[in-house]
């Protein structure tokens, strides 16, 4: 015999679904605090900073890796979004990379840890793929730049993408080393990023 539905299962679906979503709205954002702070911190202690009780994380995220893998997309969206705000079409190439760079760098800020836990257990590959919601803003401002003669043409967009990942990730591994001040990072990842594809004087 066929189950009648009542109008109430419709807005009670949606109910449980809403508090699905803050449930993992509030681990995630509960996650990226924990681990900005300690990359070893438990399942349990996300739970407690989420006001969940631990089974409620592993109902929505299986396995700490699982969590994991959704906190850094979480952060790359946001990482994304500062740059998409920062409008990279705007301006002069130069003046628009670093306009992006600074505002992608402030909000990275809040992932160093982070940034370093997802390095040590990702391959190079899937790095890379995890960073292209970034990339992507920034492929179009870098072609803009080779076509007016601001950036370096005889090297492809992939290679400046590359590059200026690499100067991101090194500036965060040197605060979190304590070998440069956050403080100074900041000019230093401008500038070296800048300097390294910019076009070589004729």
């Amino acid at each position: 015999m066929a189950k009648t539905t009542t109008p109430a299962d419709g807005p009670a679906r949606k109910h449980r679904r809403a508090d699905a979503e803050r449930s993992v709205a509030a681990i995630l954002d509960a996650a990226l605090e924990a681990l900005a702070s300690d990359p070893d911190s438990s399942m349990s202690e996300i739970a407690r900073r989420a006001g969940v009780v631990r089974a409620t994380v592993y109902v929505h995220f299986a396995t700490r890796e699982a969590l994991l893998d959704a906190v850094m997309e979480h952060a790359v969206a946001e990482v994304a979004e500062a740059a998409r705000t920062a409008e990279p079409r705007r301006g002069e190439p130069l003046e628009a990379l670093e306009r992006v760079l600074r505002a992608t760098w402030r909000e990275l800020s809040r992932f160093h840890a982070l940034l370093a836990l997802n390095t040590t257990r990702l391959s190079p590959e899937e790095l890379h793929r995890r960073h292209l919601p970034v990339l992507d803003q920034l492929a179009p401002l870098i072609e803009r730049g080779q076509e007016a003669g601001v950036f370096r043409s005889d090297l492809p967009v992939t290679w400046h993408l590359a590059v200026i990942r690499a100067i991101v990730h090194t500036a965060s591994s040197e605060i979190r080393s304590g070998r440069i001040p956050e403080a100074e990072a900041e000019a230093a990842m401008l500038s070296t990023a800048a300097a390294a594809i910019a076009r070589p004087p004729s």
